[in-house]
């Protein structure tokens, strides 16, 4: 026996229970960003070079990178919190992008330095491993826990929302590393640094997939 549509659809909503309303997307990514910008402070305070980094925020160059790197993770990480939203515009992905084009300008900026000043060891390796191991180590617990607040608002996209909080973990994680990484930056330095961003936002991507989904 056939059952009408509105028998259905009564059937399926009984005993459904009301889910919770999500806080607005910029008060989610504030909150989240501040406890993450404490924990960098604090880390900061344990392990930072301040005498190398002292001299080297003297250098507008330097000042400048270290800002779009901060700018490329908050941004980042605000634009997968809206496009976490059914019913916001995919426009969002494009919010880190000027960030990201003046963290890439300033850094080749450096390593050009670093080739002019210093020559041939300007095209060496380094602290290129360190680096490397950094960025993508500590974008693990970062990525993941900012993953799990994402899930929560069950996107459409969530491959694409992964990437772009994946870009803002690097982001952020290229900042904490400009405290522990007082050398000048070299070309080599540079490739393996972009290597670390695009191993953290392809990997978030693949697992945003897997885990939103699953949620």
């Amino acid at each position: 026996m056939s059952r009408s549509t509105d028998d259905l659809i009564s059937a399926l909503s009984t005993d459904l229970k009301p889910s919770g309303r999500l806080a607005p997307p910029m008060l989610r990514a504030a909150v989240w960003l501040g406890v993450l910008l404490a924990l960098i402070a604090a880390t900061a305070l344990l392990f930072a070079r301040f005498t190398g980094l002292v001299a080297k925020m003297d250098q507008p160059r330097f000042a400048l990178e270290v800002f779009a790197t901060l700018a490329t993770g908050v941004t980042g990480v605000i634009a997968a919190f809206h496009l976490s939203l059914p019913d916001r515009s995919r426009r969002w992905a494009l919010l880190p992008v000027p960030a990201l084009l003046l963290w890439l300008a300033t850094s080749g900026c450096g390593c050009w330095w670093s080739w002019v000043s210093l020559g041939p060891r300007g095209l060496g390796l380094g602290e290129t491993g360190q680096c490397f191991l950094f960025m993508v180590g500590a974008s693990v617990p970062i990525g993941g826990l900012l993953l799990l607040a994402l899930s929560r608002a069950r996107p459409l996209q969530p491959a694409g929302t992964a990437a772009v909080g994946g870009l803002g973990a690097a982001g952020l994680c290229a900042f904490a590393l400009e405290f522990i990484h007082s050398a000048q930056t070299t070309v080599i330095d540079m490739a393996w640094h972009l290597a670390a961003v695009a191993v953290v936002v392809a990997a978030a991507s693949a697992t945003g997939r897997a885990a939103m989904a699953r949620a």
